[in-house]
């Protein structure tokens, strides 16, 4: 299926002649009389063309892109030709010059050809491609190589302002009588299919900037990166598309990621200065190992790694000395959690984490599990805030025994807060429905002589309650008795 086709017309390969009967190759002054050339040549021999953009190579792309509407936008594809090949001229006569691919191009592309059989010519191709492209893709002396198909789309390198500034692209669509993209041996139907393939490409490439274009002028670039400080990377290129990395790089905006793919490492962070990724989010669909972490050196500012559902206490020393300036662990689980990994995982932890920050629907009562509550705690000397969110959709705690010791959760919570002689500010979110068990003073004043440097404590109550007396009189004895300690720690309640 893959040999050229042929019509009533064509010769067979048994008496076509490959050897030109009037060479194209000549030494040119200028890419205008060199296309004026091989245009004379081709109707000389094919008695067909299709449409030649006479002009240089920078004018064709301007030409193709220059509409305002994206409809009539077109991607050039760029014809190397060479006489010494064999190919090139079967290619030519079979595919290139029937009447199906050129009133395809004509349609569709804007064709700009170069012939490079003499290597004046290839010199001069040469440096017209570098201006433009600063690429060695045509630097190839290999007959067999031609000839070639190149499109080239028109792409954003960056931003200044509220405009972007354009360059273009181009890539290898066929070398030789193969396709690149999945090396068929090329015939008509098989070409004329990669080149709407491209055509896609450009015209959903030429939509995200058109889209991208008008969501910054109706927010305003500062609204956008105020919006991207608040979701992820992919997030970000998801809503704004691929275009919002000019942005981000050119105002230096920081940025988390999550889940990086090979592709996103090799394509999506290199658009980005190494000191905007300061946040790392991984979960369980990122099968993480010491290759993939070795791709993310570069980003040597991770300062915050959030962990979805995290299980192996050992990765936390891996994921550290690849990212020794991690200073915020933040820790999320759909499911309960209990106080026995979390009391393992501080043991892990090195100095340089001052933030910890626990998000889970609910915990499993320490007393279901044998030798908990006593186990020895290991000393996380640096954590200065600990935030412990049981508002993911709250669960009642598995095999509670509130009933039997109300404050069962409060004495195992500062049992945990025990190994953090540094904190200075602990939070915690739960449902209002659980005050009641959270105003032991004596549990609140054993907190602050195990961190003597506490000043602040947050009881966060999703809901709304009415306070009977008991518990308002609770609230404001905890309040002016950790206020009369020699660190005159805040206690407050806030209801949300």
């Amino acid at each position: 299926e893959n040999d050229p086709i042929r019509d009533d017309t064509e010769s067979s390969d048994d008496d076509y002649d490959v050897t030109p009967a009037s060479p194209v190759p000549e030494e040119y002054q200028d890419e205008y009389t060199a296309i004026e050339a091989m245009h004379k040549c081709f109707y000389r021999r094919y008695s067909a063309c299709p449409a030649f953009y006479v002009g240089s190579l920078i004018k064709a792309c301007e030409a193709a892109f220059s509409s305002a509407m994206i409809e009539e936008r077109r991607p050039v594809l760029a014809y190397i030709h060479n006489d010494k090949s064999k190919l090139a001229n079967i290619f030519c006569s079979d595919i290139l010059c029937s009447a199906t691919i050129i009133e395809y191009l004509l349609k569709n592309y804007i064709v700009w050809p170069f012939d490079v059989t003499l290597e004046a010519n290839r010199n001069m191709l040469t440096n017209i491609w570098q201006e433009m492209f600063q690429d060695q893709l045509l630097n190839d002396l290999d007959e067999s190589k031609y000839p070639k198909l190149i499109g080239i789309k028109r792409i954003a390198q960056a931003q200044q302002g509220d405009s972007l500034v354009f360059g273009y692209q181009p890539k290898l669509l066929l070398e030789g009588y193969v396709l690149v993209r999945n090396q068929k041996i090329s015939n008509r139907e098989i070409v004329a299919n990669e080149l709407a393939i491209f055509k896609k490409e450009c015209d959903e490439n030429e939509q995200a900037l058109s889209y991208y274009l008008n969501i910054q002028a109706r927010l305003g670039r500062n609204a956008i990166l105020r919006i991207v400080k608040y979701i992820t990377l992919i997030d970000a290129i998801n809503a704004f598309t691929i275009n919002i990395l000019l942005l981000l790089s050119e105002s230096e905006t920081t940025v988390e990621i999550c889940d990086p793919d090979i592709l996103f490492i090799n394509t999506i962070l290199p658009k980005l200065k190494p000191n905007q990724g300061v946040s790392l989010r991984l979960t369980p669909i990122w099968y993480c190992t010491e290759q993939d972490l070795s791709r993310l050196i570069s980003f040597s500012n991770i300062i915050t790694l959030s962990l979805l559902n995290f299980q192996d206490k050992e990765l936390i020393i891996i994921y550290q000395n690849y990212f020794p300036r991690i200073e915020s662990l933040c820790l999320w689980w759909d499911n309960e959690i209990n106080f026995t990994l979390l009391r393992d995982l501080l043991g892990y932890l090195k100095y340089a984490v001052k933030r910890f920050e626990v998000h889970c629907p609910g915990y499993v009562c320490p007393h279901s599990i044998p030798d908990q509550c006593g186990t020895q705690f290991f000393a996380a000397y640096r954590i200065e805030y600990f935030l412990f969110d049981l508002s993911n959709f709250p669960l009642p705690p598995t095999s509670d025994c509130t009933e039997q010791l109300p404050s069962c959760f409060l004495i195992t919570t500062v049992n945990l807060i025990k190994s953090m002689p540094n904190l200075q500010y602990f939070q915690l979110i739960t449902n209002v429905d659980s005050i009641s068990k959270l105003l032991d003073l004596n549990e609140w004043i054993r907190m602050t002589s195990y961190c003597p440097l506490l000043t602040k404590i947050t009881l966060r109550l999703l809901g709304h309650m009415e306070l009977d007396e008991e518990m308002s009189h609770n609230i404001i004895e905890i309040q002016n008795k950790l206020r009369s300690l020699p660190r005159k720690t805040h206690f407050q309640v806030i209801f949300n």
